[in-house]
């Protein structure tokens, strides 16, 4: 889901907090007007170039990273950010993982993580893992597997994640174990 391509009129559905929400945010091309009263996901680049216009808006502003993104520079912004979407450019990528990892260990973001883009349904609790926490789609099985609540569980990891039902490394009994 690169910024140039066309914006689809009808908003995908996006799974949140085990359900299908309404959303009204709406990523926009980086060549496209910034509609001055909805939502709206914008790159990284159209916010360095517009940062001072897009901060005066009274609808909200989110980041889209792109698989080789460098935030560094904007560390400090990322609080005045409610939502940052992760484009999965293809189920093979594992960019946006590392990406959202970053986000939430080493930068502190509290907002929305949202994936977008080529994704399959193993691979939703492990982006669940590392801080995504919504997830959009168009895909029809995505949206049946949501819907229905069938996606497969790990339920013993060798590394440690984020969250609380985590097992805390060191205690897992069933990893290995230098002799």
């Amino acid at each position: 889901m690169a910024l140039d391509a066309a914006i689809p009129e009808d908003p995908m559905p996006l799974w949140k907090n085990g359900d299908f929400v309404d959303d009204d945010w709406t990523i926009i091309a980086d060549d496209a007007p910034v509609p001055d009263d909805a939502p709206v996901f914008v790159s990284l680049e159209r916010w360095r170039n517009e940062r001072d216009a897009l901060q005066r808006r009274n609808a909200p502003v989110g980041l889209v990273f792109a698989p080789d993104s460098d935030w560094d520079d904007i560390v400090a912004d990322l609080a005045h950010f409610p939502a940052i979407a992760v484009e999965m450019r293809k189920f093979a990528d594992g960019r946006a993982f590392s990406i959202a990892r970053l986000l939430r260990d080493r930068d502190g973001y509290k907002g929305e993580i949202r994936a977008v883009g080529d994704y399959f349904i193993d691979q939703v609790p492990l982006m669940a893992r590392v801080g995504i926490d919504a997830f959009q789609t168009d895909d029809a099985q995505l949206v049946t597997a949501f819907e229905k609540g069938e996606w497969p569980e790990v339920t013993r990891y060798l590394q440690p994640a984020l969250g609380e039902k985590e097992v805390p490394a060191g205690t897992r009994p069933w990893t290995r174990r230098r002799g």
